[in-house]
This record gives C-alpha cells, sequence and structure tokens, in this order.
C-alpha cells in the first residue's frame, strides 16, 4: 500500500487495518465470539502504541531518519515517494548476507506490499516522534549511523544512545501506563521470564490503578478463554469424523478445558469480588469513550456470570452453553460461520483464537528486551 493511501486516515484506524491482515495468520488474535473490542481497549490501555504487527522498536529511528533523508532533497509527493524507495533498498541491506531477525520483507524482499512506515506510522505518532503527519515533520533526538541507509551498523539492535532516547520518549508520550512503567521500573528483569504481563514482578510494587488495570485484562483473559475453547471443541467434533489421520482434536479441547476449569477454581476469590462496573469502566478508558457494542456487553456479561455461579468443569458439556457459543458465532460472522459451513470446517487448521489473550505482550516483551540489551551497551 502507498504511503499515501493512508497519511490522511486516522492514527487508530491504520492500525486496525494492519491488525486485520495478522489476525488471518495468529489464531491468538482472531475473534471468533466478537470480543475483540474488549481485547483491544485493555490493550491500547496498557500498551498504547503497540500494534501486533510490529516487529523490532528499531523502526521507531529507523523510519524517521529515512523520511528526513528524503525531504533534504525532495519536495511535495515526492518526500513519500523517496523514502518508499530508500525503505526498499534498506530491506535488501538487512536481507544480506541472511535477514536479520524481525526485519520486515525477510521474505518478500523489496516486493513487500506492506513497507515498514505504513505499519509503524499510527505508532509514531502516539509517541510524538512524527508531530505532524500532514506536513512530515519529526522530533528524533538521534542521528542515523555513518553510511546510512546503505549500510545499518548493528541491523535491528538498538545502540545505548537510541534506546534511552525511545525509552525516555515512549514515557514522556504515554505516561502513567504500564507500558510506561515498566519501561521506568521493570528492566532489571529479562521481559522473557514473564508469560503474560501480570506475571512480570514489577508489577507487585505499580501503582494501585495499575494493578487494578492489569488484574481486569488478567480475569477478562482468564474468562474468556473458556468460551473460545468450547467454540473450538464444537469445532473439533465436527472436523474430527472428517480426518484422514488418527488424531483426535476433540481430546485435545476436552483436555485444556479441565485445566481452564481447575484454573477458574483456583482464582474463585478474585473471580467473585470482580468489579464488573470498574472493569467496563476501564475498557471504555482504554477505548477513548467510544462505547463497546451493547451485543457484546451483553454475551461478556452473561458468560462471566455463568462462570462465576457454575461448575466450570461441567460448562463444555452444558447444551445452554453450548447454544450460546454456537449462536454467538453466527451472529458475529454470518455466512462465514464456522459451524454452519462445511467448506470453514474442512479448513480450520485446528486452533481458532483457542490461546489466552495475551494483550500484544509478545510484542511489549520484544521492545522491553530490545532497550534493555541497547541500554546494556556502553554509551556512544
Amino acid at each position: 500500500m502507498s504511503s499515501l493511501a493512508w497519511l490522511d486516515t486516522s492514527p487508530d484506524d491504520e492500525r486496525r487495518m494492519r491488525e486485520i491482515v495478522k489476525m488471518f495468520s495468529d489464531t491468538s488474535t482472531l475473534d471468533d465470539l466478537g470480543i475483540g473490542q474488549v481485547r483491544d481497549g485493555l490493550a491500547d490501555l496498557l500498551f498504547p502504541g503497540t500494534s501486533t504487527v510490529h516487529t523490532r522498536p528499531r523502526y521507531f529511528l529507523i523510519i524517521p531518519w529515512i523520511f528526513e533523508r528524503a525531504a533534504a532533497k525532495n519536495t511535495g509527493t515526492m518526500v513519500v515517494s523517496k523514502a518508499n524507495d530508500e525503505e526498499r533498498k534498506l530491506i535488501e541491506v538487512l536481507r544480506s548476507p541472511s535477514p536479520v531477525r524481525g526485519m520486515i520483507g525477510s521474505r518478500a524482499g523489496k516486493a513487500v506490499q506492506n513497507l515498514p512506515s505504513s505499519i509503524y506510522w499510527s505508532a509514531l505518532q502516539r509517541y510524538q516522534i512524527l508531530t505532524d503527519a500532514k506536513a512530515l515533520r519529526w522530533d528524533i533526538g538521534v542521528r542515523p549511523p555513518a553510511d546510512f541507509p546503505k549500510s545499518l551498523a548493528g541491523g535491528l539492535d538498538l545502540t545505548h544512545d537510541e534506546a534511552e532516547w525511545l525509552r525516555e520518549r515512549i514515557m514522556v508520550a504515554a505516561p502513567g501506563t504500564y507500558l510506561a512503567y515498566l519501561l521506568a521500573n521493570g528492566l532489571e528483569t529479562d521481559p522473557d521470564e514473564a508469560n503474560q504481563s501480570w506475571q512480570h514482578p514489577a508489577l507487585l510494587t505499580a501503582p494501585t490503578e495499575l494493578k487494578d488495570a492489569v488484574e481486569h485484562a488478567r480475569l477478562f483473559s482468564l474468562t474468556i478463554n473458556g468460551a473460545t475453547l468450547i467454540y473450538n471443541l464444537l469445532i473439533a467434533e465436527r472436523f474430527d469424523p472428517g480426518r484422514v489421520d488418527d488424531g483426535n482434536w476433540a481430546d485435545h479441547y476436552t483436555e485444556r478445558l479441565t485445566d481452564w476449569a481447575d484454573e477458574i477454581e483456583r482464582n474463585r476469590t478474585e473471580l467473585t469480588s470482580w468489579d464488573l462496573d470498574d472493569f467496563w469502566t476501564t475498557v471504555l478508558l482504554g477505548r477513548n469513550g467510544n462505547p463497546v457494542a451493547p451485543g457484546t456487553m451483553i454475551f461478556i456479561n452473561e458468560w462471566i456470570s455463568e462462570v462465576r455461579h457454575r461448575d466450570p468443569h461441567s460448562m463444555s458439556t452444558d447444551p445452554d452453553i453450548r447454544r450460546t457459543i454456537a449462536e454467538r458465532e453466527r451472529k458475529n460472522k454470518g455466512e462465514l460461520s464456522r459451524l454452519t459451513n462445511d467448506r470453514q470446517i474442512k479448513n480450520w487448521g485446528g486452533s481458532s483464537g483457542s490461546a489466552r489473550l495475551n494483550f500484544r505482550w509478545q510484542i511489549v516483551q520484544t521492545l522491553l528486551a530490545d532497550i534493555k540489551d541497547g541500554l546494556a551497551d556502553a554509551p556512544a
């Protein structure tokens, strides 16, 4: 997509368009039950500016460097055109002699459709690095390395000065968020040691409002996972009879549902005391005041009520629960419903959004790790 095609879209619209593409290849982000508004609202609140299509944070510097070079010798629409050309040339630099980890275009090369600038455009505005999208004004406090973009020393690894600048920029642009808090207080821990954001040790000393927001995310991820697992079980029961091998997806999801039910029981006290009014206020805050669709709120509230008051170990076999899940998927997907479309069943890959919601934590882990590693290097 040309940069000119999205300069007039809002940052949120642009990010969502990119994430739609990502959803089709990442089963953890599929939204068959239509809870994406809540998932994204919480993710935007905790980790603003992040996206499921982000890779390495050095792109937050590479893109301004390229555009500033293009603006130095060109005007008007030629700035974007020349910048895009430079992006494609840099892709080939990063692919030689072997692709750099996390680079965009590692397979397609310079023919890649979605350039780094289009993927990071919204975040560059959110972090106030791109201060004027129409005039293409940038605020970048670190200069590019020598011979850029003919070469890029360090590949996509941040230098000390770059990491320090980016860390401070995000903290200033997103104050009071969990992302800013982790950048200020959580870099002593290897991000990979926390499988989920609520497992990061820095959360123990976080302000109460941050703890509450993360706890809302944790409980929502836990409860709604039961619904997605039952949905996948319903698909598996239709898929398994047509398999040519001896595999059994239904048994797989039955086992996962047992594990889920056990975890629900371990969190019974927290679920009972969960303040849903505050939960929805938190979601609304993450959505900048844009309300969640009424049907989505009704489905989620009713599901949480079922989880709170039923034996979780028997929910997957309850006819009413199964009917509720099936009806929700049909309302959300219409003719593309897997449960009413044999072709969709045959094309099922074994999972459709069955993973626990992580609110882009894997993207944040890479961001934190790259900044942590960069800060560990000696200053220039």
